[in-house]
């Protein structure tokens, strides 16, 4: 009858299986004859009638078989479990999956038993393939560092650049990497792969699509926003920069504008082609210093020589809305074009806007400016490169 309860204990409710195997008997003798493991299973009652194959590290498994009871180790992959006795009978042994990830992926589980015999038994630790969801700036020359985000990063693992050439990585949390960029690395996605599987990033590293404006010869309005390259450095050669000793309120100044007219650039092309909900509008920035008031105003406008500002949906980017932003070197920015929704007009309050943007035919030029309201001039020093609108 013991075992009838043992069995139903592991169908009903972990918990209940705990309290019952605990009241086997001390003196119960383990078993002589030869070990074998006929099942494992789930103790989560919703899903105790599917026999398992493999687990998530940390799951509580209950593995059913004979003549289980001398076991003394149990190793998943090359992790040792963490065995008490009370949960070990002939017939069964509720065992957490270690929760450290495997350096050595054996896929299997291997029981050592109180004679120095073995036994395994296959089952895969199940751990998730890397993510891979963000990098903190896709401009980052040969021999300087990129910083990855994302998921699951376990050791070993492998970073490789555009071009299929490999990175040297410098360190390893779950969800960060940092790896050094080889020489010869090109443009395009990057990819990380672990043990456990390998991810593509969707970002192109040194994002060679659509660039409208680089500094270094698709160039703006030079008489807006200054070109520089030393103070601070560049991430790939020229930015333009907005720099002010006393920023204020709708200070409309040539030097905190950045303008782009395409008649004088690469002529009538739209700024990009494609949905607008499939597109978003990325470029780098570095601002050395505490950015603590008035917005960037960002615009697309018609092939005229003129900024347009009147007939254009406006993005509204804020990054000190909960606090000074400041960057710590070069970072890539992200803007979705659906964001692109305020009219001139609206209220600084309005989330919404008004202006929803809706087609990109007839747009060419490109404008971004500091403009707005403010509670008071501030110093700032914002500089901008590689500005592009890709699909997201």
């Amino acid at each position: 009858m013991r075992s009838f309860f043992k069995y139903m204990a592991i169908l009903l409710l972990p918990a209940l299986a705990l309290g019952v195997w605990s009241c086997q008997k001390d003196d119960e003798p383990a078993s002589s004859g030869t070990p074998a493991v006929h099942y494992i299973r789930s103790t989560d009652p919703g899903k105790s009638d599917s026999l398992l194959v493999g687990s998530f590290m940390g799951s509580l498994i209950a593995i059913v078989g004979e003549n289980l009871g001398n076991t003394r180790e149990l190793w998943f992959n090359d992790q040792k479990a963490t065995l008490n006795p009370t949960y070990i009978t002939n017939e069964t042994i509720l065992v957490n999956v270690p929760s450290t990830v495997p350096t050595e992926v054996t896929n299997k589980m291997r029981f050592v038993f109180a004679d120095g015999s073995e036994l395994l038994h296959d089952f895969s630790v199940n751990v998730p393939a890397p993510q891979l969801d963000l990098i903190k700036c896709e401009y980052v020359p040969d021999g300087d560092i990129v910083e990855l985000s994302g998921d699951f990063f376990f050791e070993p693992i492998q970073v490789k650049f555009p071009g299929e050439v490999p990175g040297e990585i410098v360190s390893v949390e779950k969800t960060k990497l940092q790896v050094r960029v080889p020489t010869g690395a090109g443009s395009g996605p990057m990819s990380v792969k672990t043990n456990f599987g390998a991810v593509k990033s969707k970002f192109h590293f040194r994002d060679s699509r659509n660039i409208i404006l680089d500094y270094d010869g698709k160039n703006h309005e030079t008489w807006t926003a200054p070109i520089g390259s030393a103070d601070p450095g560049g991430c790939s050669g020229g930015y333009a920069y907005l720099k002010s000793a006393s920023d204020g309120a709708w200070q409309w100044a040539n030097e905190l504008t950045m303008q782009y007219w395409a008649p004088r650039g690469r002529g009538n092309v739209p700024v990009a082609t494609g949905a607008i909900d499939d597109l978003v509008l990325k470029f780098e920035v570095n601002v050395p210093i505490e950015w603590r008031d008035v917005r960037m105003e960002i615009f697309f406008g018609p092939y005229v020589e003129d900024h347009g500002r009147g007939v254009s949906s406006h993005a509204r980017w804020k990054p000190w809305k909960n606090g000074p932003y400041k960057t710590d070197g070069w970072e890539t920015i992200t803007i979705p074009l659906k964001e692109f929704k305020y009219h001139q007009d609206d209220g600084d309050d309005n989330e919404t806007g008004t202006k929803p943007l809706d087609n990109l035919s007839s747009l060419t030029n490109v404008v971004m400016m500091l403009f707005g309201p403010a509670n008071g001039p501030n110093p700032v020093h914002v500089c901008i490169d590689n500005v592009r609108v890709v699909p997201k």
